[in-house]
């Protein structure tokens, strides 16, 4: 071929036609004041009105900005520790760590120790269970343990509120372990952020499929990635049912937690997550082979749960793998409990007054809701489109504080209704300022016709021929618990539970005579 002919080819070349979505793409990378001199030229170009192009402009630089800024101040990798690290060793250090700084209630630290471990070496699973953290009302400590969370889990990612879009372009763009606080000022009415934290949770599933770009190309997203959720009551049950659960509850005065300060704990716990970096690489092939047996009791979702933390558990070794067996069963939940915090409290509220009122250590359900029915300037009389709340609705806002109607002697008689010990636990933590006294029965109050209970059909508590002094709910603990209800479950045949909550209900009555 001749050089003029060569020549002329070229000359005549022209460039590959940019996409719609690359001349936004292009145009989003310029300087402000270089956009501003070519915006008109550009849309009269491609075809766009200007306002149509400026808003598609300010939305890639809008994501672009939030993807850089995170990739520019974290998440940070952890550095893996310098020598081998022993599970067993490592995971007392995280199950010490967090009940260092929390008031956490049994196997509660143990499973944040195995999930911490878990966010490490998701890619081992192909399950991904939510760590979901959740309490009936404010000041429970969930902003402490998001502190310690955050800095042992892999790469977090904290956020008070966050779009559905900025979700999986982030886990897409950068990965890390997704940490949403203040959920449940959002989340319940999120239709899209609760598809797409669903969506995560099975690894073959866990993609969302949008039209991305000017042409509205569609495109593959991944939404698999550590999740933490913490929130006041609970998000939807397709959540909670993907979920590894953590009830907080607010500390009793007895309670005594180091005070979390960060320049003093960070050092330390960033240790923690550099150990726990070691141990995944040194075990991930070992992870990804492991098949766990899951504890009987379990329903299939729970199970799929608690897998990933069992595997780690059972290559720990050592007292691990029961421990976090016991704490499957323990902490797993498998119903939805509608929530409404605020209202709890007052119902709590109202009913402490009530006890008080009655002078009683004992109420049906039927006088509970004859009393809270004639409170005008509550909203018991007129709870459900103008009608008064009804006994279900009262045990379903009582199911958060570890509260249930059983049925109970009054005289006589027997009926549905509560004890008034069976609320101390939650007096104590969510009404501080009560008095263990203002709750003591009256002196004049008769019991001698109280008949002992009969566990086979379900009648509580135990014969008292004497008044009872103080009612209160102190100087029990779990060590004189365990020893009765061993004793009980061998000579009585009860069940483990029967045995457990004889033995409770045994000890308090003797420590108030």
């Amino acid at each position: 071929m001749k050089k003029d002919s060569v020549q002329e080819i070229i000359d005549n070349a022209t460039l590959p036609q940019e996409t719609n979505k690359e001349v936004v793409e292009r145009l989003a990378r310029l300087d402000p004041l270089d956009y501003e001199q070519c915006r008109e030229k550009e849309a009269k170009k491609h075809g766009f009105r200007v306002s149509v192009l400026d808003a598609e402009v300010q939305k890639k630089r809008h994501v672009s900005d939030v993807v850089e800024k995170i990739q520019s101040v974290g998440p940070q990798e952890a550095d893996p520790w310098h020598e081998k690290v022993d599970g067993h060793e490592l995971f007392n250090d995280l199950t010490s760590a967090f009940k260092q700084y929390l008031a956490l209630q049994k196997y509660q630290a143990e499973a944040l120790a195995l999930w911490s471990v878990f966010s490490y070496c998701i890619d081992a699973s192909n399950i991904a269970p939510k760590l979901l953290i959740y309490s009936p009302e404010k000041r429970c400590g969930k902003t402490t343990l998001l502190d310690v969370l955050v800095n042992i889990i892999w790469k977090p990612l904290p956020a008070s509120n966050i779009s559905p879009a900025v979700i999986y372009r982030v886990i897409e763009s950068i990965g890390g372990t997704i940490v949403i606080d203040e959920a449940d000022t959002f989340i319940r009415s999120n239709s899209e952020i609760n598809g797409i934290i669903n969506s995560g949770h099975r690894k073959s599933m866990a993609f969302v499929l949008r039209c991305d770009g000017e042409d509205h190309e569609p495109r593959y997203f991944s939404t698999w990635a550590p999740t933490v959720i913490a929130m006041i009551g609970k998000p939807k049950d397709t959540i909670v049912d993907r979920s590894i659960l953590i009830q907080m509850k607010r500390k009793k005065p007895g309670d005594l937690v180091d005070r979390f300060i960060p320049h003093k704990a960070e050092l330390e716990l960033k240790v923690l997550g550099r150990k726990i970096k070691r141990w995944c690489d040194d075990n991930f092939m070992a992870l990804s082979n492991a098949d766990p047996k899951t504890p009987e009791g379990l329903n299939d979702r729970a199970a799929d749960n608690w897998r990933p933390l069992l595997a780690i558990a059972d290559l720990i070794g050592g007292a691990c793998p029961e421990i976090a067996r016991v704490a499957a069963i323990t902490l797993t939940e498998d119903e939805q409990d509608e929530d409404n915090a605020s209202v709890g409290v007052m119902l709590l509220t109202d009913i402490r007054d009530i006890f008080e009122a009655r002078k009683a250590d004992r109420i049906s359900t039927e006088d509970l809701l004859l009393d809270l029915h004639a409170m005008e300037d509550r909203p018991w009389p007129e709870w459900n489109k103008d009608k008064p709340i009804t006994p279900r609705q009262i045990s379903t806002k009582l199911k958060p504080f570890n509260v249930k109607p059983e049925t109970i002697r009054i005289g006589c008689t027997t009926k549905k209704g509560y004890l008034l010990e069976w609320f101390c636990d939650a007096f104590d933590r969510y009404l501080v300022n009560l008095s263990v006294t203002a709750l003591q029965i009256a002196e004049t109050k008769d019991y001698s016709d109280i008949c002992i209970r009969n566990t086979a059909q379900n009648v509580t508590d135990k014969n008292s021929l004497k008044q009872p002094e103080n009612r209160g709910c102190y100087g029990v603990t779990d060590e004189e618990y365990e020893e009765r209800a061993a004793i009980m479950e061998h000579n009585a045949g009860l069940s483990r539970d029967e045995a457990e909550l004889t033995a409770q209900r045994d000890v308090k009555n003797e420590n108030t005579l």
